[in-house]
């Protein structure tokens, strides 16, 4: 697996959004990348996906990749299992097969039977987002990226999915992308947080995080003393404030 953009410049709508931003991945974890509302993170995700072309700069990406969004994107005329099972059915992998593998990981993600029978409708919005997990773990990538999935889920249930899908990317050796604003979330889940800020965005601080902690009392305090760090701190203040530094 090999991630690599460089220099990379985004414009929507005659204004530069990203600007001479370079990334390289070229392992196993997880990669949190951290900034204010509006900065730019999904924007910069979604270059690495592919789904945004730059204006500007390489992207290079060899992987196969797999993308959960804060919204599940659910189709609705299937059930949650069927769901789960789209990426692998549209890989070519038969019906029953696909369905079975899809069937592991919603037990893993705590669906009974009945529930994986289920259409989106009738499933609470945690549980159309752990399918979305499921949909994208199923397809077995090699760089897993992650808009803000946990962030409309109930506190038990996030820091649930939160271990499961940080237990997977170990257990799999996977490579993975997590867009946040919440710095305890970014210092409990990641090896490695890149914060963004400014307008145009661009890379801030790049910070190893090594070991992480291993309570909430430790990610209390690790979030704290990440969020005092001077360049960490501007990036957070207000987009005006910042263009005029």
């Amino acid at each position: 697996m090999k991630l690599e953009l460089e220099g990379i410049h985004v414009r929507f709508g005659g204004k530069t959004i990203l600007e001479g931003l370079d990334l390289t991945v070229a392992g196993p974890g997880l990669t949190a990348i951290m900034g204010p509302s509006g900065v730019g993170k999904t924007t910069l995700l979604r270059v690495i996906a592919g789904l945004v072309r730059p204006d500007g700069g390489q992207r290079h990406v060899e992987a196969k990749v797999a993308t959960i969004f804060q919204d599940a994107r659910l189709l609705p005329w299937q059930s949650a299992l069927d769901n789960a099972a789209f990426g692998l059915r549209a890989s070519g992998m038969s019906r029953d097969r696909a369905r079975a593998e899809a069937a592991t990981l919603l037990e893993r993600l705590g669906f009974s039977q009945d529930d994986q029978m289920k259409r989106p409708r009738a499933l609470s919005g945690g549980m159309r987002q752990r399918v979305a997990i499921g949909r994208a773990l199923a397809v077995a990538p090699d760089l897993l990226l992650m808009d803000e999935p946990f962030t409309s889920l109930d506190i038990g249930l996030r820091t649930d999915l939160q271990n499961l899908v940080r237990g997977i990317v170990d257990e799999r050796k996977l490579s993975a992308i997590l867009v946040t604003h919440d710095p305890i979330e970014a210092v409990t889940l990641a090896d490695r947080i890149i914060v963004l800020g400014g307008h145009p965005a661009k890379k801030r601080a790049d910070l190893p995080l090594s070991p992480r902690p291993s309570n909430a009392a430790e990610a209390y305090a690790a979030a704290a003393g990440l969020m005092r760090q001077p360049e960490i701190a501007g990036a957070f203040r207000p987009l005006a404030s910042q263009d005029e530094q």
